[in-house]
């Protein structure tokens, strides 16, 4: 892999870029101070060629040619500030991927706009970020977004990289004295940190004449510097040495802030909450990292952090809270009278700094493929997946928290849904049916038919035909019906509308072309629950198997808008019997009517295979294939359009949520996903059917094929429409 890395501000950056592409061949492009700063500090991580420019507006067409002569693959973006015309000029005219970092979130993807020209820079910003295949930001912003914003997060592919990360050299520099030594690194900036409590906590320890000393390892800027370092001065009257900063007068090279970092005993944060600059807020810790973290993971050094930044979790044990004079005070006392407590702290220091190296920043990088050590999920193509330092990816650990919540809860144990399926019979004593279940033809809604009647309950079955049914799920159905006596009602779409609508799915490149009939059979479910009078849906879905399922890979099903608005724009006929289910009305049908979804194989332990055989023993029933088979369409989108198109097989979120339920083993996995599927007989006469049903050409279907990938968000949706809402809300209710 070719990768050019383009800095302009932060050296240290452009070094952390260039040890994680260390076994690959690097081009730099660069300022002459980033290059002289990037070899005088680590010579050793910068063989490759190097490119000076001055500004990205002058050196942008020189990136283009150069990243286009030489084939680069990836192109690595550091943060940027300026120049964003020159931006979106590179970012139009490489098509390799591309990597853009951000440090300051809102400044890119929410600044504000009270001038034409603010207006214009952010729409400038917000098309740069829609051409980059990718977003890195930092360990706060990751986790932020990851844990609290999952809409953002799924928006845009965010990676993580750090600032900087740890290097296990020697010091250059060592210590001249005994004293404990504090560092605060960073600028002395009124908006960036806030010093009053730690000046108070330096003039307690001068009048103690401690041994201690605090050095501030970063220029002072404006008024609020000048009085932060004459507050040094005057603690250092009554205590010669409790404080150092650097000296205004000379300009700072690495090698000064590199002595005060390997000599330092304790990292301390004085972080604001909010940074306001740039014509946006950022919130330090959700929008914009605190450059201490940073430090604490290059430099191995125990740290602490004011108490409104969380701590991140490969750091903990090294790294703590505090809050205000007098808890700050008490920590850094108890360090001085107990030095085997900070001798603890930087050992627990030391081990953390393992989970900061380049080989662990590589196994989250979608650039390096990487492997669940437990299941079979990768990195192949899902931004969103996440490895601890066993190896063991987030969704198989989201599974076991998931099972030992439950287990704690009893939320899925079988006497728990008794007692609702005993109400369900009391309110449907005097209906038809007292109960709505969806069947596919598939295994999963097959056994939970057979299981409700088992129960004694009368479901009314609902099936949704558009046009892809095969033959065995017709009849799997149609046999297991007859010989429960479950009454069935299919919704026939209209083929040519449903064929028009998948169309314009092919056309605008997204990924989930299921929603359409994922969406339709929700509406219909609510549809028959109102017009049989019940409020009770049970459907197929279950933890044991289809638990495991990146969010990368598929749409919000209940997005109307989404679907309307694709094919708006690329559709050719009128919608009239689709059943679309608008946002007020799942309101309606969750907030007011109180319709409840129950997933009733959760409470039984559903196991596939046995459930396979009781079906086959009892009611003929047919295998068909692989899960969601029985749909003649499901079966090729899953076998051939999203492993061609999207590098997406999703046979491994089935198998892996089947390995952590322990239905199979990693190694049976691993040998069902050595068949290529995408390349199958079956898959080809599949293809040739869907080609055929779809009257298109195979040309045209393979141009599609080929086509760039688009995110559901590029058109109109209600999750975006919704968050803008909400936000316009928010801001008049602060108003008033």
């Amino acid at each position: 892999m070719k990768v050019a890395i383009i800095e302009m501000d932060h050296f240290q950056y452009g070094l952390t870029q260039s040890e994680i592409f260390e076994e690959h061949e690097r081009i730099f492009f660069v300022s002459q101070e980033i290059k002289d700063n990037m070899l005088n500090y680590r010579a050793e991580l910068c063989d490759g060629k190097f490119y000076v420019i001055n500004t990205l507006e002058d050196g942008a067409d020189t990136i283009i040619d150069i990243c286009k002569k030489e084939n680069v693959d990836l192109v690595m973006l550091s943060p940027v500030f300026i120049h964003f015309n020159a931006v979106l000029t590179i970012a139009k005219n490489l098509t390799c991927k591309k990597v853009i970092t951000i440090h300051n979130l809102n400044f890119w993807l929410n600044s504000r706009f009270r001038t034409l020209h603010y207006y214009k820079e952010r729409q400038v910003k917000k098309e740069i970020v829609s051409l980059f295949d990718y977003v890195a930001v930092e360990d706060f912003i990751f986790n932020h977004l990851k844990n609290n914003d999952q809409e953002l997060f799924n928006k845009y592919k965010f990676i993580y990289i750090p600032f900087t990360i740890f290097h296990d050299t020697k010091k250059t520099y060592s210590k001249e004295n005994d004293m404990f030594k504090i560092v605060l690194p960073g600028s002395i900036h009124k908006d960036r940190r806030r010093y009053e409590d730690v000046v108070e906590v330096i003039m307690q320890f001068a009048k103690q004449k401690a041994n201690i000393t605090f050095s501030f390892a970063g220029p002072a800027f404006e008024d609020y510097g000048l009085w932060v370092v004459n507050q040094l001065d005057e603690a250092n009257r009554l205590c010669p040495g409790i404080a150092s900063y650097f000296p205004t007068d000379v300009s700072l090279t690495p090698d000064m802030f590199l002595k005060e970092m390997e000599t330092a005993d304790l990292v301390l944060s004085t972080s604001t909450k909010e940074f306001k600059a740039l014509g946006t807020t950022e919130f330090i810790g959700k929008t914009k990292p605190t450059a201490a973290i940073h430090d604490m993971m290059s430099f191995q050094l125990p740290g602490l952090l004011p108490s409104h930044l969380i701590i991140p979790e490969n750091l903990k044990g090294s790294v703590f809270n505090y809050e205000g004079v007098d808890e700050l005070k008490e920590i850094l006392q108890k360090l001085l009278d107990e030095p085997n407590l900070l001798t603890q702290w930087k050992e627990q220091a030391t081990i953390n700094s393992n989970y900061f190296t380049a080989a662990e920043i590589r196994k989250n990088l979608p650039f390096f493929y990487t492997q669940c050590k437990r299941c079979v999920m990768d990195n192949a193509n899902d931004p969103n997946i996440w490895f601890n330092k066993e190896g063991n990816c987030n969704y198989c650990e989201d599974y076991y928290r998931h099972i030992e919540e439950e287990d704690v809860k009893l939320k899925y144990d079988i006497n728990k849904v008794i007692p609702l399926i005993d109400k369900i019979k009391v309110e449907g004593r005097n209906k038809k049916y007292d109960c709505i279940v969806g069947i596919s033809g598939g295994v999963d809604s097959a056994f939970l038919v057979y299981k409700l009647v088992e129960f004694g309950l009368r479901p009314l079955a609902v099936h949704y035909d558009n046009g892809w049914n095969s033959e065995i799920a017709t009849q799997n159905i149609e046999m297991l019906l007859s010989k429960l006596n479950v009454d069935l009602y299919t919704y026939v779409n209209d083929w040519d509308e449903f064929k028009d609508l998948q169309l314009s799915f092919f056309k605008a490149g997204v990924v989930d072309i299921e929603l359409i009939t994922d969406h339709a059979i929700t509406a219909i479910l609510y549809k028959k629950s109102i017009e049989f009078n019940t409020k009770y849906i049970f459907h197929g879905s279950n933890s044991n198997s289809e638990f495991i399922l990146p969010s990368a890979w598929y749409h919000w099903k209940h997005d109307a808008l989404n679907i309307k608005a694709i094919h708006k724009k690329f559709g050719k006929l009128k919608i009239k019997t689709f059943p679309f289910l608008t946002y007020l009305g799942e309101y309606y049908h969750i907030k007011y009517r109180k319709t409840t979804f129950i997933t009733l194989l959760n409470y039984i332990n559903y196991n596939k295979e046995d459930a396979k055989n009781i079906l086959t023993e009892k009611f003929d029933w047919k295998p068909y294939g692989a899960k969601h088979s029985e749909s003649i369409f499901t079966r090729f989108y899953q076998n051939y359009i999203l492993p061609v198109k999207f590098n997406i097989d999703k046979r491994k979120a089935h198998l892996s949520s089947l390995i952590c339920s322990g239905q199979l083993s990693q190694e049976e996995a691993l040998e069902e996903l050595r068949i290529k599927v995408w390349e199958t007989e079956q898959t080809k006469q599949d293809k040739e059917y869907v080609i055929k049903k779809l009257g298109v050409s195979e040309e045209t279907f393979d141009d599609w094929m080929k086509q760039e990938s688009k995110s559901h968000f590029n058109y109109p949706s209600y999750l975006t429409r919704h968050d803008r809402i909400v936000k316009f809300i928010k801001k008049i209710i602060e108003r008033k």
